[in-house]
């Protein structure tokens, strides 16, 4: 039976910046597929999804040097993301999960065999991984498909007389990921602003796909081998083959210390807006009617933007490089 992604969910985002080379990306290839079939060995898990990122929506001018697509083409991207001029590249890795505590499962009863297959992957990488966990808090995505997919579906869609859902082409879109800083107490005034504009953006901006809205947990630590020393010094002195036999981190070990993403939130509360778009040119002007269009600049301004405790929000746009085909289905 096929499982995907729902409302209340977990999501957790390897977040790594690696090194913009070849070898890189032949390391992801070759170790990508062991590390998604070692993660489907926890019952818990619903689906994966791996992210690269091509540029920043400049919003406006306010981040005026920025670049949706630091590549000549969205076409020179899908032949080779070193056509990229980003060095680092943000790796950002999805997976979804039935609750935070498969994720920490997971990563515990696991964990020799992920290490060993992540360790050899550190010579790649400039900053992390680091590992936040976010609960899904709503989602409207329609199914991934390939271009053949589409007669079927919509012929379905007609037969039944129902609406047509929006073509969500596999590996052929862009994704915008915008973190939002909420002030004390207003979090459910900002969750109402948000759906309603994600709303208004779906059914009214051209190319607008899907999207969730994600509240952060907290962090994961083992995932991203934290541990306490020296187990910490024990995980640099090999490259895979030899894992730590401590799986203690500074919040205790999984089962004893915790159960869910131990480390906690510091700051106001953390939300991140996931959207599709099925273009570069779609997604700059569908975020930019949140300012040019009156009506959705209003809801947008009193629902989300009065609510932030760090404004504006900040978009990054990143591209799929791995497609689990039954994710969001």
């Amino acid at each position: 039976m096929v499982r995907g992604i729902k409302k209340g969910a977990a999501l957790a985002i390897n977040q790594a910046a690696i090194v913009n080379d070849p070898s890189s990306f032949e390391k992801m290839d070759r170790v990508g597929p062991k590390v998604c079939l070692t993660t489907a060995n926890e019952p818990g898990f619903l689906g994966f999804h791996a992210f690269l990122q091509t540029g920043v929506h400049p919003l406006g001018g306010r981040f005026g040097a920025a670049q949706l697509v630091t590549a000549d083409s969205m076409e020179a991207v899908m032949e080779s993301p070193h056509n990229l001029r980003l060095n680092p590249l943000n790796l950002w890795q999805y997976t979804v999960w039935e609750d935070p505590e498969a994720h920490e499962r997971m990563h515990y009863e696991q964990f020799d065999r992920i290490f060993e297959l992540c360790a050899g992957c550190l010579d790649m990488v400039v900053d992390g991984p680091w590992e936040p966990v976010y609960r899904i808090i709503e989602e409207d995505m329609p199914p991934l498909m390939g271009i053949t997919d589409v007669p079927r579906v919509m012929g379905d869609a007609m037969a039944q007389q129902r609406r047509a859902p929006k073509v969500r082409l596999a590996m052929k879109r862009l994704v915008a990921l915008g973190e939002h800083s909420v002030l004390e107490g207003q979090e459910a005034a900002f969750v109402d602003g948000a759906l309603r504009t994600l709303g208004m953006l779906k059914e009214n901006a051209p190319g607008m796909i899907g999207w969730m809205l994600l509240e952060k947990l907290g962090e994961s630590a083992l995932s991203t081998f934290q541990l306490s020393p020296p187990a910490f010094w024990e995980s640099l002195e090999t490259l895979g083959a030899n894992p730590p036999k401590s799986r203690l981190t500074n919040y205790g070990e999984y089962g004893k210390g915790y159960t869910s993403a131990p480390i906690p939130n510091s700051g106001p509360t953390q939300y991140l807006v996931h959207m599709e778009w099925e273009s570069p040119e779609t997604l700059l002007l569908g975020l930019s009617l949140t300012g040019v269009n009156p009506e959705l600049r209003k809801v947008h301004d009193e629902g989300v933007m009065v609510n932030l405790a760090r404004l504006p929000p900040y978009y990054r746009i990143f591209a799929p490089v791995m497609e689990d085909m039954i994710f969001f289905h």
